[in-house]
């Protein structure tokens, strides 16, 4: 499958799961820790880190890593990447269309 073919694709299967569409709009308006996000959803910690991966791995959020040193744990804080715009232009779909 084409680059642009395939990252469209990858990105559309990614936000079409209501709650990775959940996660990117609480993690725009501030960081959140998958604590924070397992509270507001009410899922488990294996099922919130399977959605967190898949928009990492996109490109539509990212993280930030931080020590807590009273309890030596790594805390990672996740936000909705600043720059990310998800729509299907006519440039996006020329550009699939042109590759071989």
């Amino acid at each position: 499958m084409e680059n642009a073919t395939k990252r469209v694709a990858e990105i559309f299967k990614a936000i079409a799961n209501p709650l990775r569409l959940k996660i990117l709009a609480l993690c725009l308006e501030k960081e959140r820790t998958s604590r924070e996000l397992r509270e507001i959803l009410g899922i488990s910690k294996p099922l919130l880190i399977v959605h967190l991966r898949k928009l990492v791995e996109t490109g539509l959020l990212e993280y930030r890593v931080e020590l807590d040193p009273n309890r030596m744990i790594v805390i990672k804080y996740y936000r909705t990447k600043p720059d990310i715009k998800i729509c299907l232009d006519k440039k996006t779909l020329k550009e699939i269309l042109s590759q071989k």
